[in-house]
C-alpha cells in the first residue's frame, strides 16, 4: 500500500497574499494545490491521498476536491502549530486505517511539478532501501558565511538540496516523530532531518531542478513559467 500524505497547513507569511493561503493560489486557472494532488491522482500505484490543512481551510479545500474530481482523497487531517505536528497529526491517522509497513510520500502540497516518475522512483527506492529522500544537484557555488565576511567555499561535487517526496515505510517514520515528541522537540524542519537525527539510514533519489517549492512570490512566477514551458511542449509535441 503507498499513501501519499501532502503538508499544505501553511499561511504562506512570505507570499505576501492578502487573500488566501499560497496553497490555493491559481496558476493557468487552477489551484497549486489542486496541480499537486491530480499527480498522485492519476499515478495507478498510489493507495489513497491524506491533507494536512489548517481547520478555517477545510471547507475551502472539500469544494475544491470534489469540484476537481480528486476521489483519492482518504483523511483530511487539521494541521497543527508546526509542520512537524502537521505531518505528525496526518501519519497518526494514516496509521489508524494501514499497517505499519505501508509506503507514505510525505510532500509539499506546494510543490505541483512533481511527475509520475519521481512518484515511482520514491516507492521503488523505499521497497528496496527503506526510506527515499529526493534531492536535485546544488550547482552554485557553496559557501558558509557567520557575519559579513565568507569563512569557508564548501566543494560542490557532492552536495545535493533535499526537496520532496520524502518517502517511508509508515511504522518507522511515524515512530520516529512520537520519540521526537516524547524529547521535547516539536518542530524539526522535515522528515529527512528527523531521520538522520536518530541515526537512521536514508537513501536519495535524484529528482529534477524544476520540482520546486512555492515559498515566495519569485517561486510562484518561476513556476508558472515551468507550467508555460510543459503546456508549449505538450502543444508542439517535444
Amino acid at each position: 500500500m503507498n499513501i501519499a500524505l501532502l503538508f499544505a497547513g501553511g499561511i504562506g507569511t512570505r507570499m505576501n497574499s492578502r487573500a488566501l493561503p499560497k496553497q490555493f493560489l491559481e496558476i493557468h486557472g487552477k489551484p497549486i494545490i489542486i496541480h499537486t494532488l491530480e499527480h498522485f491522482e492519476a499515478h495507478p500505484d498510489i493507495d489513497g491521498i491524506a491533507i494536512a490543512i489548517l481547520p478555517e481551510y477545510r471547507q475551502h479545500l472539500m469544494k475544491l476536491l470534489k469540484r476537481y474530481e480528486i476521489e483519492k482523497v482518504r483523511w483530511v487531517v487539521d494541521g497543527g502549530k508546526t509542520g512537524q505536528e502537521s505531518r505528525h497529526n496526518a501519519l497518526k491517522t494514516v496509521a489508524a486505517d494501514c499497517p505499519e509497513d505501508a509506503i507514505v510520500l510525505i510532500h509539499d502540497g506546494v510543490r505541483p511539478l512533481i511527475d509520475a516518475k519521481l512518484i515511482s522512483a520514491n516507492i521503488e527506492t523505499v521497497r528496496e532501501h527503506g526510506s527515499a529522500i529526493t534531492c536535485t544537484k546544488f550547482n552554485e557555488t557553496v559557501v558558509s558565511s557567520e557575519h559579513e565576511h565568507i569563512d569557508d567555499v564548501i566543494p560542490r561535487d557532492h552536495i545535493y538540496a533535499a526537496q520532496a517526496p520524502q518517502s517511508f515505510r509508515l511504522g518507522q517514520i511515524l515512530s520516529l516523530y512520537d520519540r521526537a515528541v516524547a524529547e521535547d522537540e516539536h518542530d524539526t524542519i522535515d522528515s529527512c532531518s528527523l531521520m538522520h537525527r536518530y541515526g537512521e539510514k536514508i537513501y536519495r533519489v535524484v529528482g529534477p531542478r524544476s520540482n520546486i517549492k512555492i515559498t515566495t512570490a519569485e517561486d510562484f512566477y518561476l513556476c508558472r513559467t515551468f507550467f508555460e514551458i510543459i503546456e508549449n511542449q505538450q502543444i508542439v509535441g517535444t
